[in-house]
């Protein structure tokens, strides 16, 4: 006997089916963590920009990822906010003038960007750098497969990076 619970019957939809699998639901929530399916931006990644915030005050940022309606922004202070897209200026002061950290997110910002799925990558996870391919690439990081292991893993972009560079003459 169940007691007081229900046997899951039913999916999402109200309609008879199987409950999802853990595997789906988790890289669900791995898709949702790093703010959902890759969907082309409408501004550059990485772009410097001014954005005016809810405190009437100018702040300078790194462009994670824009719609035609808002921007998502790593700011100054380390922290990514959502903001219109009719508050977003591009950056156009000098670069010395920018703290180091942030032009550092905007360098990562702009190296995840030119990775693909299907890439070999590497990352970092505790004190070990791990290697696979994405699998799926989302708007803050990507759902990669682990060489060896077979697992997905959630790799946020500043953890992530090409595990072979093209060479540059």
């Amino acid at each position: 006997m169940l007691g007081n619970r229900k046997p899951f019957d039913h999916d999402a939809s109200g309609a008879g089916g199987a409950r999802p699998s853990t595997a789906t639901t988790s890289v669900e929530a791995a898709r949702l963590k790093l703010g959902g399916s890759a969907v082309p931006s409408a501004r550059p990644a990485g772009a410097l920009v001014q954005a005016v915030l809810r405190d009437g005050a100018s702040h300078v940022g790194a462009v994670l990822w824009a719609s035609e309606r808002r921007c998502d922004v790593w700011f100054d202070d380390g922290v990514a906010r959502r903001v219109g897209a009719a508050s977003v200026t591009p950056y156009d002061g000098p670069l010395p003038d920018l703290p180091d950290p942030l032009v550092r997110v905007a360098a990562e910002i702009r190296l995840f960007a030119a990775m693909s799925e299907g890439d070999r990558v590497l990352w970092t996870r505790a004190d070990r750098v791990l290697d696979g391919r994405i699998v799926e690439k989302c708007r803050y990081g990507a759902i990669v497969v682990a060489t060896g292991t077979g697992r997905l893993v959630a790799v946020g972009f500043r953890k992530l990076w090409p595990a072979a560079a093209a060479a540059v003459a």
